[in-house]
C-alpha cells in the first residue's frame, strides 16, 4: 500500500520518501564530490538556476533598501554545494556595493560531510574571498549544535539572514519524541537573531499557508512573499515551489 499523508498541527507531512534520510544525501555528494574531482562539475542546483536567482535577487533588494555600517551575518541551511551563497559573492561584484558583502559572515552547514567537502573544493577552486565563507557539517535535529551555531554571529544573538533552499523535513519518524518538522522549526528560532532577523525560505514540500501555520505560531511574521512560476491543471491554479521570508516578531 502506498504511504498516506497525514495531518498534524495544519500542515500535511508527507509520505517516507529517500530524499529525508541522511543516508541518501551522503550517496549524492559523495558521487558528486566524485565528479568534481574527475569533470570540475560543482553539482546539481536545486530547484534550478532561477530559485537562486529570485532568491539572490530579494537578498541583493534588502540590502539596498535597508543598508547598515556592518555587513550582515548569513547563514545558508543545507547548503548542499554552497551554490547560494557563492551566487551572494558573485552578486557584491556585479549588483551591490562594495562591502554589502562579507565572506567571512557567511556560513553554510550541511548534515552530510561529502556535501562539506565539496563546498570546501569549490571555494579553493574559486579562490579569493570564496575560500573566506565557512563551511561546517551540522545537524538540524541536534539542539546543543544549533544553539553553538547562534553564538557564532552577532556577539551570540544569532544570524541577520537565515536561507533554505529545500532543506525541510522528509520524514515523519520521530527524533526525541519530535516530527523533524518541528525540530526544524526549533532550529530555525535558535538560529535566527531574535530582534528583526530574517528567515528565507523556497520549499517544494509546504506551500504559503502551512508555512505560515508552522512559523507564525513559533514567533515570525510574514515580510514577502517572493512570486514564483505558477501552473494550472484541473481549474486550479498553483506552483511548484514556494519562495517566502518571515522577520523574527
Amino acid at each position: 500500500m502506498p504511504a498516506v499523508p497525514t495531518i498534524m498541527n495544519g500542515v500535511e507531512n508527507l509520505p517516507e520518501s529517500k530524499l529525508g534520510t541522511k543516508e541518501h544525501w551522503d550517496q549524492v555528494y559523495e558521487r558528486e564530490v566524485a565528479t568534481y574531482k574527475d569533470i570540475g562539475d560543482e553539482g546539481e542546483v536545486w530547484f534550478g538556476e532561477d530559485s537562486v536567482e529570485r532568491m539572490i535577487r530579494y537578498l541583493c533588494d534588502l540590502f539596498e533598501e535597508e543598508p547598515r555600517s556592518k555587513p550582515r551575518y548569513v547563514l545558508d541551511i543545507g547548503t548542499g554545494n554552497g551554490h547560494l551563497l557563492f551566487a551572494l559573492m558573485e552578486a557584491q561584484e556585479e549588483d551591490l556595493a562594495p562591502g554589502t558583502v562579507d565572506p567571512s559572515r557567511l556560513c553554510g552547514i550541511d548534515y552530510s560531510p561529502a556535501s562539506i567537502q565539496l563546498c570546501h573544493s569549490i571555494a579553493e577552486n574559486r579562490g579569493n574571498e570564496c575560500k573566506q565563507i565557512s563551511f561546517l557539517e551540522c545537524d538540524l535535529r541536534d539542539m546543543s549544535s544549533m544553539d553553538t551555531l547562534t553564538k557564532r554571529a552577532n556577539d551570540g544573538q544569532g544570524w541577520d539572514v537565515v536561507c533554505d533552499k529545500g532543506t525541510i523535513a522528509l520524514s515523519s519518524q520521530l527524533v526525541n519524541g519530535k516530527l523533524p518538522v518541528d525540530l526544524y522549526v526549533d532550529a530555525v528560532c535558535r538560529l535566527t537573531r531574535a530582534r528583526e532577523g530574517l528567515f528565507f525560505i523556497t520549499s517544494c514540500n509546504f506551500t504559503k499557508t502551512e508555512l505560515e501555520a508552522k512559523f507564525v505560531p513559533a514567533g515570525f511574521v510574514v515580510e514577502h512573499v517572493v512570486p514564483t512560476p505558477s501552473f494550472t491543471f484541473g481549474g486550479h491554479k498553483g506552483s511548484s515551489v514556494t519562495t517566502m521570508a518571515f522577520r523574527r516578531a
